[in-house]
């Protein structure tokens, strides 16, 4: 019989504090949503109880985080809506004539003995004639380099990178300063790639669509089936790829691209001079292609999959990275306009502060005697935006087919306000060693 707890991803004490503050918080908003709407109805019934002072102590400051909530909730509904109009095309990889540029595949590793000789070996059977593997192990520990070496092909090479900073930028300019091919490609050691036609594939949408720069790969679980947590992550990459990168490429906006399964022409990753060493690296490598004005197009039917971390305290580890990583680019780039939707998509650690300040504001209006946000708006407005989000994840799942992933709607709305601990352990967060996400415990 399954352990109950492993099933939902409890692996130690950590996860289970974890877990239980992860419901109670879900079930705490819950509760509130409820209580809140019902004592509004009963204020708008009874009008003698509204008698209370207007005190303005806090609010600005409450319009201030309610505005920032709203702009987050348009922002999801006009790219809910252009979705709906994005309709990839698969390509027909025989019908288009390749004159075969080399495809420089970069793999940066730190201690991934576990899983990189699988990667490794499906790169090796593409089906593509001109491509080369740059295997990046960068100040590994566990013979990451022997593992991958130990695969006997021409095209594989394996550079043994020692640095005294840590950081995945460093190990990807490294394999780009080796790489000798007209395209990069970037995938991380736990990738598996099961379609072998993903390279001509890729080449394929670079020769037929010559304004295109950068390409991002769809990205699935291989342990979804692990536990419930790695499924709801699955679940939750599938509304999000569809959401925000076929949406924003279905408004005329670039999708923004993800740490792995991307695809560049060299003079594109060339003219912004690589990586920079940042927590989130990718995000940040974004915002120069944007600045610099190259195409980034999703593509749905390039597809690679990863392994999502199996425990609530790996999730918690690469989540608080991620929104240490989009505050620092965010302080880095602020002063650098990309658009309205870029800059509230980079100020997400500020969006979601502000969604769980509104929170307690609002708990705190229904549970005080005192009214110092008397002016804060009704409860089934605060309610509505619950109910759009998540309606609108049961409609991108509806028409992209996951239909069975409805039922997990339920959990993924406790799911979610992990992402309030993450922004909480995000200011603990030291650098890239201490937060890099280990990889093969679930496999």
């Amino acid at each position: 019989m399954r352990d109950p707890l492993r099933a939902v991803g409890v692996r130690g004490v950590r996860d289970l504090v974890v877990l239980v503050l992860v419901v109670a918080y879900a079930a705490a908003i819950l509760a509130l949503m409820v209580g809140a709407l019902a004592r509004d109805f009963g204020l708008a019934t009874f009008p003698d109880l509204r008698g209370r002072p207007i005190v303005l102590d806090l609010t600005l400051l409450t319009a201030g985080f309610t505005a920032s909530i709203f702009s987050v909730a348009v922002l999801w509904l006009v790219f809910a809506v252009a979705s709906l109009r994005f309709v990839p095309v698969a390509i027909d990889v025989d019908s288009v004539a390749i004159h075969s540029p080399t495809v420089s595949v970069i793999v940066p590793a730190r201690d991934e003995a576990r899983v990189i000789r699988g990667l490794v070996t499906d790169l090796l059977a593409q089906d593509y004639p001109h491509v080369e593997v740059i295997v990046v192990a960068h100040n590994c520990t566990d013979g990451t380099a022997e593992i991958a070496g130990a695969v006997q092909d021409p095209r594989l090479r394996v550079l043994d990178l020692r640095t005294g900073t840590s950081g995945k930028a460093l190990a990807l300019n490294a394999g780009l300063a080796a790489a000798r091919g007209e395209i990069i490609a970037q995938f991380d050691a736990d990738n598996r790639l099961p379609d072998p036609k993903l390279l001509r594939r890729a080449v394929a949408y670079f020769l037929t669509e010559p304004e295109a720069d950068v390409l991002q790969a769809r990205i699935e679980t291989k342990n979804e089936g692990a536990n419930l947590l790695t499924r709801l992550q699955a679940v939750e990459y599938r509304i999000f790829s569809h959401l925000f990168w076929g949406g924003r490429n279905a408004a005329g906006l670039p999708c923004p691209i993800a740490g792995t399964g991307v695809f560049f022409r060299r003079e594109a990753l060339e003219r912004v001079r690589g990586w920079d060493n940042e927590l989130v690296e990718d995000y940040d490598l974004y915002c120069k292609l944007v600045l610099d004005g190259a195409r980034i197009e999703y593509k749905p039917d390039l597809v690679a999959f990863d392994e999502k971390p199996p425990s609530w305290r790996l999730l918690l580890r690469q989540r608080s990275r991620w929104q240490r990583g989009h505050m620092e680019v965010l302080a880095k780039r602020w002063r650098s306009w990309m658009g309205l939707s870029d800059m509230l998509y980079l100020a997400a650690p500020v969006a979601n502060g502000a969604w769980y300040a509104s929170t307690v504001l609002t708990i705190l209006h229904y549970v005080l005697p005192w009214s110092f946000t008397y002016w804060y708006p009704p409860a089934v407005l605060w309610v509505s935006l619950w109910i759009g989000a998540y309606g609108t994840m049961a409609l991108i799942l509806a028409r992209t087919g996951n239909r069975g992933d409805l039922r997990y709607l339920p959990a993924l709305y406790v799911y979610g306000f992990h992402w309030l601990l993450a922004f909480l352990l995000a200011f603990r967060v030291k650098g890239w060693s201490t937060s890099k996400t280990p990889h093969g415990d679930s496999l």
